[in-house]
């Protein structure tokens, strides 16, 4: 606002309009580009505030947050490289595979593959052990139909040889399946065998990557820890130089260290005069004396 609008609004007043909420509203923003500007003219000066007395607290606050803020900032920049670094360790420690674990998954595989042939042989045998029982079963009944309906002995004989060849094959089956069913057993140990090194090998790998990622959740806390301090730097570094910006803007025509530092922003300086000029006249047309 100029003081030409201050005038024209003051008469305005007089008549009854107001506009107190247009008034309040023109002083907020206002004062937000004030407190924008004199943060910006702290951060452009601050550096060159050292010789002056009214502003050493800040000057020297300043150069200690600033120095935290870079020690942080290089300090969680390490410590990303080193997490990052952490992440591929861990990813190629569940990802490798040693020379004994391919040479054990390929005797694992060749393994089930056997059983899965013996125990298909198994079935067969079984199957034709069933055909041979029923067979056997038919012989029987052939042989009392024969003596009953009074056919040759030879007739008779023939059946019992058949029979007695069945029984033969029979016992070779038996004995077949039993080899194949201790096969099956010595395979299923030697599986169990292969799967529990397999799951030493998986448990030694998970407790390696167990390791790195209690390492990784250390890291992360510092890390959080890092970022709240570096935000604390930040608001503190922001609040300073808004504070010497502030001071100088205001004093620059009553302290000539001020007015020789601030000689190159002197329009920055006199805008924000003219910022302060009118946020104070909208203030007086709001009864905010």
């Amino acid at each position: 606002m100029t003081p030409a609008k201050y005038y024209i609004a003051l008469i305005a007043k007089s008549f009854g309009i107001e506009r107190r909420a247009k008034r309040l509203a023109d002083a907020s923003s206002e004062m937000s580009l004030l407190r924008q500007a004199e943060y910006q003219l702290g951060a452009t000066l601050w550096d060159r505030t050292e010789g002056v007395d009214a502003l050493s607290v800040e000057y020297w606050n300043l150069r200690k947050y600033i120095k935290e803020h870079d020690e942080h900032s290089k300090l969680m920049t390490e410590l990303n490289e080193k997490l990052a670094n952490l992440h591929d360790e861990r990813a190629n420690i569940l990802n490798e595979s040693s020379p004994n674990q391919d040479g054990i998954e390929q005797q694992r595989t060749e393994l089930l593959s056997h059983l899965e042939e013996l125990a298909q042989e198994r079935d067969l045998l079984v199957r034709r052990a069933r055909e041979i029982r029923r067979i056997h079963e038919g012989h029987l009944t052939k042989i009392e139909v024969l003596k009953r309906d009074s056919f040759p002995p030879s007739e008779i004989d023939k059946v019992k040889q058949e029979i007695t060849n069945l029984k033969q094959e029979f016992r070779e089956l038996k004995n077949q399946r039993e080899k194949i069913a201790a096969e099956l057993e010595a395979g299923d140990q030697k599986l169990d065998s292969l799967d529990s090194q397999l799951q030493e090998f998986k448990q030694s790998k998970r407790e390696r990557a167990a390791v790195v990622f209690q390492e990784m959740g250390t890291i992360n806390r510092q890390l959080s820890e890092l970022r709240s301090l570096i935000g604390n730097c930040d608001a503190q570094i922001r609040q300073l130089q808004a504070d010497v910006g502030r001071y100088i803007s205001r004093y620059h025509k009553r302290n000539p260290q001020c007015a020789n530092i601030a000689r190159d922003q002197r329009t920055m300086v006199e805008v924000m005069r003219l910022l302060r000029i009118s946020i104070s006249m909208n203030h007086k047309l709001a009864d905010m004396k």
